[in-house]
C-alpha cells in the first residue's frame, strides 16, 4: 500500500508539471503571437502612413503647387498645403505633425507655423536628412517646434518631392511614440507580460517602460522587415518558470526511476506474499460493491479520496485557466471590431461568424448599422474630471446604452474606438428597412437625451449608412465619422445622420473667399454695412452645412485677409488691429465648438476694434473728404467717365493729391476701390438677373464688354457666364 501510494502521488504529480510544462509552452506561444501582433499593427499603420504620403506626393496638387512656388507668393495655395496636412493628421491620429520643406527658399510650412529654415527648431534634422533622404522610419527622437513647448519623442519619416526626383523639397512626417505605446499595450496585461521595441541601432522606442532584467524573460524575438525595429516579448518573473521547468526535467527522470523500482518491488512482494494482495482486492471489490450498492464502509476509500482530492485540484486549475481566457476576451473583442470597420481584407463573413460565436458576440444579420457617439467639449470634460471619473463615466455611458438596447430588442456591439468617441454597431433584423431605421433613430435620440439629464455630459451621435454586406460596414463607420464633422454648423447634443449633410465643394467655397474679401475691403474702410455682410457670411456658411475643417479654413483665410488690409492702413491702425483684435479673433478661432458663438464673439471683438478704429480715424485729416468722395464713387460707379481727373474737378482737388489721400486713408488705389464697387455690383446682376454682359458691362461703367470680363476674371478667378453657370448648377444641387 505504501509503494502504490508513493506511484500514484508521484503519477499526479508529473501529471500536475505536464499540465504546467503544457502552460508555459502555451503562454510562450501567446507571447510569441504577442510579438507578431504588435509588429503587424505598427508596421501596418506606418506603412499606411507611408503609402498616403506617397500618394500625396504624386497626385496632390496642392503639396505640389507649394514646391513649385516661393514663399508667400500664394497664400491660398500655403493654407490649402495646410489643409492637406491636417487632413492627413485627422486620418491618421497617431501622426504628431507634419512639415513641408522646399529647397528653393529654405521655406518650412507646418499646421502650427511656417519660417525660414534658419530660424526653424528641427533644423537640425532637416540639415541632416536633406541629403540623403531616409527611406524607412528613423527611431525616436525629441521633435521641438517651439522653444517655449517641451519636446515630444517621435518617429519620423522624410520623403523627398517630387517622387522620383526629390529636388523640389521634402515631407516630414512625425509619429507620436506615445501613440504607438498606446497602440502596443492595449495587447497585453503589463502586470504579467511586457513587450520591448528598439530601433535598428538598438535604441529603446519607450524608454522607462521596460521591466528589470532580473525579473524578465524573453520567450519571442521578431524584427520587423519594413521598418527594422526589433520586437521582444516574454514574461515578468519568467525567470521562476525556467527554474520550474529544470526542475520537472530532474523530477521526470526521478520519477521513472521510481515507477521502475516500485513495479519491480511489486512484482517482489507479490511473489513473496500474494495473501495479503487477495485481500487487498477483496477489500476493493468490496468497497465497489458497496458502492454500487448505495452503501458505504467506514473505515475504506483512502484511496478514492485521495482520488477525488486530485480531482478537484484538477477542476480548480481548469477554473483558473477559463478566468484568464475571460480576461483576454475583451482584447480579441476590441482587435475584431477594428478588423470589421478597417475593412480588413482577410476578413470573410464564415470566420466574422465562427470569431462572434467563440466570442459570445451578436452574430451578423442580414443588415448592419454603424453610429459613432461622441462627447461635446472634451477638453473642458477632461479639464473638469479627474482620469478615474473619466473612466467611471465612460463606462457609465457604455453600460447604458447597452441595457437600454436590450430593453427596445436591439442587438448592439459596442467598441471605444477613441477617447471621446464610442463607435456601435447594430445589427438589424430582417423586415421594413425604413421602420427599422426610425425606430434605431428614436432608440439613440433616447440615449441623448438620457445622457444629458442624467450624466454630466451630453454627446453628439453620427449615423452611417446601413451595411448589407461585409464590405459596407468600413464605409458605415466612415460615413458616421463625416456626419460628426457637421457638428459645429449644426449644433452639439443632437444626432446627425449622414444623409442629411453633404459637401458643398470647392465652388461654394471660392464664393465665401469673394465674400471674405470684400467684408475685409468693407471693415478697413469702415463702412456701416460690414456688420450686416459679417452676419451674413454666418448665415451663409450655416445653409452650406460646411463642415469644421472646412469652418476653420476659412476663419483663418478671414484673418489673414484682414492682416492683409489693416498692412495697407497707418500704423495706428496697424498697432490697434495686432493688440486689440487678432489676439482675440485667434483664440475664438481655435476654441470654439458653435458656429453660433464664434459668429458672437467674433462680431463683438471686431465691433469694438471698428470703434477704436473709427476714433482714430476722425483724428486724420481729410477723412471726412475721403469719405464722401468714396460715397460719390458708390453712386457713379456706372459712370464710365468716372476718373481720379473727373474726381479734382468735382471736389476742386488736385488728382495726384486724391490719389495720394485715397491711399492714405483706405489704405488702396482709388482704381482697385472703384473695380471693387463696379464689381460687387456686377455680380448682384449676375446673380439676380437675367441681363445679357453687355448690358451688365454697361450698368456698372465700362463701354467695352470684354474689358468688363476681362477685369472680372482677374477679380473673381472666372468669367462673368463661367460665374453665372456655377450659381446656376449650385442652384440646382
Amino acid at each position: 500500500m505504501p509503494i502504490f501510494l508513493i506511484v500514484v502521488t508521484f503519477s499526479f504529480f508529473v501529471f500536475f508539471q505536464l499540465l504546467s510544462e503544457q502552460n508555459r509552452k502555451q503562454a510562450a506561444n501567446a507571447n510569441n503571437q504577442l510579438s507578431i501582433q504588435a509588429m503587424r499593427s505598427i508596421d501596418t499603420s506606418l506603412k499606411a502612413i507611408d503609402s498616403a504620403i506617397m500618394l500625396e506626393i504624386i497626385y496632390n496638387k496642392q503639396l505640389t503647387g507649394f514646391f513649385d512656388g516661393r514663399s508667400g507668393s500664394n497664400a491660398y495655395l500655403n493654407i490649402s498645403a495646410v489643409d492637406q496636412m491636417k487632413g492627413l493628421i485627422l486620418s491618421y491620429p497617431i501622426i504628431d505633425s507634419i512639415y513641408l520643406y522646399r529647397f528653393e527658399d529654405e521655406f518650412v510650412l507646418s499646421t502650427s507655423t511656417s519660417d525660414n529654415l534658419d530660424d526653424y527648431k528641427d533644423r537640425p534634422f532637416i540639415e541632416r536628412h536633406r541629403g540623403t533622404l531616409a527611406k524607412k522610419w528613423t527611431g525616436p527622437r525629441e521633435f521641438k517646434e517651439f522653444s517655449l513647448l517641451d519636446g515630444k519623442p517621435v518617429v519620423s519619416l522624410v520623403r523627398g518631392v517630387p517622387f522620383i526626383a526629390s529636388n523640389k523639397g521634402m515631407i516630414v512626417v512625425n509619429v507620436s511614440t506615445t501613440a504607438l505605446r498606446s497602440m502596443v499595450s492595449s495587447l497585453y496585461d503589463p502586470e504579467s507580460s511586457f513587450i520591448r521595441i528598439r530601433d535598428s541601432e538598438g535604441n529603446p522606442l519607450f524608454p522607462g517602460e521596460e521591466p528589470e532584467a532580473k525579473t524578465a524573460t524573453v520567450f519571442a524575438e521578431h524584427i520587423s522587415s519594413y521598418t527594422d525595429w526589433s520586437y521582444e516579448s516574454g514574461l515578468i518573473n519568467g525567470r521562476l518558470v525556467q527554474l520550474v521547468s529544470s526542475l520537472y526535467n530532474v523530477w521526470f527522470v526521478v520519477g521513472l526511476l521510481m515507477i521502475a523500482l516500485s513495479f519491480i518491488w511489486l512484482v517482489y512482494v507479490t511473489r513473496r506474499n500474494s495473501r495479503p494482495l487477495e485481500q487487498i482486492a477483496s477489500r476493493v471489490r468490496g468497497y465497489a460493491a458497496s458502492v454500487s450498492g448505495g452503501a458505504s464502509r467506514e473505515g475504506g476509500g483512502d484511496e478514492f479520496t485521495f482520488i477525488e482530492t486530485a480531482l478537484e485540484n484538477i477542476i480548480e486549475q481548469s477554473n483558473r485557466y477559463q478566468r484568464k481566457h475571460k480576461e483576454d476576451r475583451h482584447l480579441h473583442t476590441s482587435n475584431l471590431f477594428h478588423r470589421l470597420i478597417d475593412g480588413h481584407p482577410e476578413l470573410t463573413l464564415d470566420s466574422w461568424k465562427n470569431e462572434a460565436d467563440r466570442l459570445q458576440l451578436p452574430a451578423p444579420s442580414g443588415e448592419q448599422l454603424v453610429f459613432v457617439v461622441e462627447m461635446d467639449d472634451y477638453a473642458e470634460f477632461c479639464r473638469k474630471y479627474s482620469h478615474r471619473d473619466q473612466n467611471l463615466l465612460k463606462f457609465s455611458l457604455r453600460s447604458v446604452i447597452q441595457e437600454m438596447a436590450s430593453k427596445h430588442d436591439c442587438e448592439l456591439w459596442t467598441e471605444w474606438t477613441s477617447a471621446l468617441q464610442l463607435s456601435v454597431m447594430a445589427f438589424l433584423k430582417q423586415g421594413d428597412d425604413e421602420e427599422q431605421r426610425q425606430a434605431m433613430l428614436d432608440f439613440l435620440d433616447h440615449v441623448r437625451s438620457w445622457t444629458e439629464q442624467h450624466l454630466k455630459f451630453t454627446v453628439t451621435i453620427g449615423i452611417g449608412t446601413s451595411a448589407k454586406q461585409l464590405s459596407d460596414i468600413p464605409q458605415s463607420f466612415k460615413s458616421a465619422l463625416e456626419a460628426l464633422k457637421y457638428k459645429m454648423t449644426l449644433g452639439q447634443n443632437r444626432l446627425i445622420d449622414c444623409g442629411q449633410t453633404s459637401t458643398q465643394g470647392q465652388v461654394e467655397v471660392f464664393a465665401h473667399l469673394s465674400t471674405i474679401r470684400s467684408i475685409a475691403q468693407s471693415y478697413r474702410l469702415l463702412e456701416g454695412d460690414w456688420k450686416g455682410r459679417f452676419d451674413a457670411w454666418f448665415d451663409e456658411m450655416k445653409q452650406g452645412l460646411l463642415t469644421k475643417d472646412e469652418i476653420v479654413n476659412l476663419m483663418n483665410y478671414f484673418l489673414y485677409y484682414m492682416k492683409r488690409e489693416m498692412a495697407a492702413t497707418p500704423k495706428e491702425f496697424q498697432d490697434i488691429w495686432e493688440t486689440d483684435g487678432l489676439p482675440g479673433l485667434n483664440e475664438i478661432v481655435g476654441a470654439c465648438h458653435s458656429l453660433e458663438r464664434m459668429k458672437e464673439e467674433g462680431g463683438r471683438i471686431l465691433t469694438e476694434l471698428a470703434a477704436k478704429l473709427q476714433e482714430e480715424q476722425d483724428k486724420r485729416q481729410h477723412a471726412a473728404i475721403i469719405r464722401e468722395m468714396r460715397k460719390y464713387i458708390e453712386n457713379h460707379y456706372q459712370d464710365p467717365n468716372l476718373s481720379l481727373e473727373y474726381l479734382g474737378d468735382k471736389f476742386g482737388i488736385g488728382p495726384k493729391y486724391i490719389s495720394k489721400l485715397f491711399k492714405e486713408q483706405s489704405g488702396g488705389k482709388f482704381v482697385d476701390f472703384l473695380i471693387d464697387v463696379r464689381m460687387g455690383h456686377a455680380r448682384r446682376l449676375l446673380e439676380e438677373t437675367s441681363l445679357s454682359v453687355q448690358e451688365i458691362a454697361d450698368r456698372v461703367g465700362y463701354l467695352n464688354a470684354i474689358s468688363f470680363s476681362r477685369v472680372f476674371r482677374r477679380v473673381a478667378g472666372c468669367s462673368p457666364s463661367e460665374y453665372r453657370e456655377d450659381l446656376a448648377r449650385r442652384r440646382a444641387e
